[in-house]
């Protein structure tokens, strides 16, 4: 399990793709699953920024819906 979830602290804030992108990858070649916190899957494709996406949330798959339901209520 990871979860990044963005800081109240700094609300603009959005992940920088070479963060993540790898790690995606092999995650999900894994068999896992990788969404953002509201479960839409990663978007690499806006440049630099993750600006379609909030948060980050990487599973083995079992525990996805799960987590992404519990986070509803944070």
């Amino acid at each position: 399990m990871y979860l990044r979830v963005p800081s109240s602290a700094e609300p603009g804030y959005k992940e920088n793709i070479w963060d993540h992108a790898a790690g995606a990858i092999i995650a999900e070649e894994a068999g896992g699953k990788v969404t953002d916190i509201l479960g839409r899957p990663l978007n690499f494709s806006c440049g630099v920024k993750m600006v379609k996406n909030h948060g980050i949330l990487v599973s083995n798959g079992v525990l996805h819906e799960l987590v992404l339901k519990a986070l509803e209520t944070w």
